[in-house]
């Protein structure tokens, strides 16, 4: 906690011929972040690598081949291989021949089922294809044939704009006609128009009048008949028994087929996990090196499995990830890891959200969740509405494991907003049924911008502060003691937060003049000059890169930006309090309406049912609301000051029951 997972890198050297047993023991430990050796070990750079590409690529073909397979037998088998993270039994690399003629005698027994499946399937998509046909598009018991057959009659059949439908019969009032409409979608009509052959020349200029769009009919259609549509109907019903005794034949066949099948792709999961981790390693003429990154728990542990496993016959060197000098310089990005207590876990969700922190600075998940949870609270403060939440949260990670920490974090925020909820007294919008500790939120405005402003006071000081700290562990305090979240522009923003309140107290008098030229003119001045300091100090080559006029121009506008801009962040947390208070107005809003329905009549159960859609609507849109804001705190005005995002994160080759293809990504 407040600091990544302390790494150290293992350098490993083995025996050729032990290379694939000892990296089956690694794959099974899950422990080792593999990287290129080369990277800090320069030497290794002209080695041998082991030329496993297009292998790599034929066990990938065989792996989406089952993996379809098993799609179309068992797809709730391919699902369920997501969720199994246990540790795996025996894995190596198994022959290409072997699997593909293991795959064929599967194929070879379920190819029949499948194969008639696949034809019931088409067959029936094209029967209720065409009954939609005979349905919507073919007017049931018109004779089109004997229409367009007729030496009498002409016929249209086609679509034209409700609305236009009246005009259409108007224009074709004064012959005789008929304008039939046989199906309504969206806002067009298809109709069927008969008139006299002699007056066609008359239909067709209504017809265009109208805008009307005409339909090709099919010959199937044109003889549409109730026998027609109960045979498509008994087809359709015939198609579906035969599918669904396919479907027993296959639950039969599958019972069999799906172990074999899922035996084997984990041989070749394992396989490919395998021969991707070979290209991690470099080969001398008898043995094969390779490195990778291990939180200090656990090197030792997998420094044994694999001493054991190569019989003593192995050269293994660890390092703390702070001894090696690429890393001290900046050169080599050290995987990282955060390792929090399970009650801060839901937290790390945010701080991954904005990216993982480097290595060498502070984990800010446990201020996250402080700061998180009182914005939460103080904008969404209500005991009912964090009742609500506490449930869900709990209910969502006790229901999956994939939405524990999910599930957590909404119950911790439903536990921030029931705290806050007897600060301001309020039970689903009631202030009567409970104390006010604090203060009523439409009653004690002044009260709640007082502590927003003061909170985002705390929280981007500590923001310049873990700058400050993130400076000191990377030893380049000097270099970031001119930086815009460094020590002298905290000493700027600090002063400038006592002055405003010296002022503000002392009904605007200021601080006494030496006082406000050594903690705000000076440190603002300094800052000015940061350009001839750092020169003098040697941390830069020239005073003023572009000319005097230029740095005196940037440097003004530096300054401005960065009052400016701390004024920003400050005033922004503002809105925490106007959240609180448009919390408060919702709930008046909604109690307003229901009390304007219950004098209708049976508005008492009208007003019941608008109380309840009311705070529903609340928990739902303000909830998600108060969420971003309180995220958008977090990230612009409090991440801003300090974090330094991470190059790697820490993931550690894998062999779970089973495993995807991208098990193995080296850092840096």
């Amino acid at each position: 906690m407040l600091v990544p997972e302390r790494m150290k890198r293992m350098s490993i050297a083995i025996l050729k011929q032990d290379m694939e047993p000892v990296l089956e023991e690694i794959a099974k430990a899950g422990v080792l972040h593999l990287t290129r050796i080369e990277e800090i070990d320069e030497w290794a750079a002209d080695l041998e690598s082991v030329g496993v590409g297009k292998l790599s690529t034929e066990y990938v073909k065989r792996q989406r081949r089952l993996r379809d397979l098993l799609e179309q037998v068992a797809p709730r088998a391919i699902a369920a291989t997501g969720e199994d993270g246990g540790g795996g039994g025996d894995v190596g690399i198994v022959e290409i021949s072997e699997i593909d003629r293991e795959t064929a005698a599967i194929e070879k027994d379920l190819e029949p089922i499948l194969e008639a499946r696949r034809e019931l399937t088409e067959k029936l998509a094209s029967l209720k294809h065409f009954r939609v046909q005979v349905e919507t598009i073919a007017p049931s018991g018109l004779p089109l044939t004997g229409l367009e057959r007729s030496t009498l009659l002409a016929s249209a059949v086609g679509a034209v704009d409700e609305k236009a439908l009246p005009a259409l019969s108007e224009k074709l009032s004064d012959i005789p006609s008929a304008v039939l409409p046989f199906n309504r979608s969206d806002a067009s009509v298809d109709v069927v128009v008969i008139v006299l052959k002699r007056n066609r020349d008359i239909m067709n200029r209504a017809l265009r009048d109208v805008g009307f769009k005409a339909i090709e009919v099919p010959d199937s259609l044109k003889h549409v008949s109730t026998d027609m549509v109960n045979k498509v109907n008994r087809d359709i019903e015939r198609v579906e028994e035969e599918l669904e005794e396919v479907g027993l034949n296959l639950d039969a066949s599958s019972e069999e087929a799906v172990p074999r099948l899922l035996a084997l792709l984990k041989k070749v999961e394992a396989a490919v996990l395998l021969t991707r981790i070979k290209h991690y390693c470099k080969l001398t003429e008898k043995t094969a090196v390779f490195s990778g990154w291990v939180p200090g728990d656990g090197s030792d542990a997998l420094a044994a499995r694999i001493r054991e496993r190569t019989g003593g016959k192995v050269v293994i060197e660890i390092a703390d990830a702070e001894s090696i000098r690429k890393v001290r310089e900046g050169r080599v990005d050290v995987p990282v890891l955060l390792k929090n207590p399970s009650l801060l876990k839901p937290f790390q969700l945010l701080v991954s959200g904005y990216g993982m922190p480097s290595y060498n600075t502070v984990d800010p998940t446990l201020f996250v969740a402080i700061t998180f949870l009182t914005m939460f609270g103080m904008m969404f403060g209500d005991v009912g509405h964090g009742l609500v939440l506490l449930v869900a949260g709990i209910a969502a990670s006790l229901r999956s494991a994939r939405f524990r920490d999910v599930g957590r974090l909404v119950a911790a925020c439903g536990g921030s907003s029931i705290v806050f909820g007897f600060l301001y007294g309020s039970f689903f919008g009631l202030e009567s049924l409970i104390p006010t500790i604090w203060v009523k939120p439409l009653e004690g405005i002044t009260d709640l911008f007082k502590f927003s402003i003061g909170f985002g006071v705390v929280v981007v000081s500590l923001g310049i502060v873990l700058n400050i700290v993130n400076s000191l562990k990377a030893h380049s305090f000097v270099e970031d003691f001119f930086d815009k979240s460094g020590p002298l522009v905290g000493i700027i923003y600090w002063s400038g937060i006592g002055i405003t309140v010296t002022f503000l107290m002392s009904s605007g008098g200021f601080p006494h003049p030496v006082v406000l030229f050594g903690l705000f003119v000076l440190p603002i001045c300094l800052f000015f000059l940061k350009g001839p300091i750092l020169k003098a100090l040697g941390k830069r080559k020239a005073a003023f890169p572009e000319g005097p006029g230029t740095y005196v121009m940037e440097g003004v506008i530096e300054v401005l930006e960065i009052l400016m801009g701390y004024l920003a962040n400050t005033v922004s947390f503002i809105r925490v309090a106007a959240f609180g208070l448009a919390h408060a107005g919702l709930f008046v809003a909604v109690f307003s309406l229901a009390e304007l329905v219950a004098e209708k009549p049976g508005g008492l159960v009208v007003s019941y049912i608008v109380l309840i859609l009311g705070n529903i609507l609340i928990i739902l849109l303000e909830g998600l609301v108060v969420t971003i804001q309180a995220m958008r705190l977090e990230y612009y005005e409090f991440f801003s000051k300090f974090f330094r995002p991470a190059k790697a994160e820490y993931k550690p080759v894998f062999m779970g029951k089973f495993v995807g293809t991208d098990n193995v990504k080296g850092g840096g």
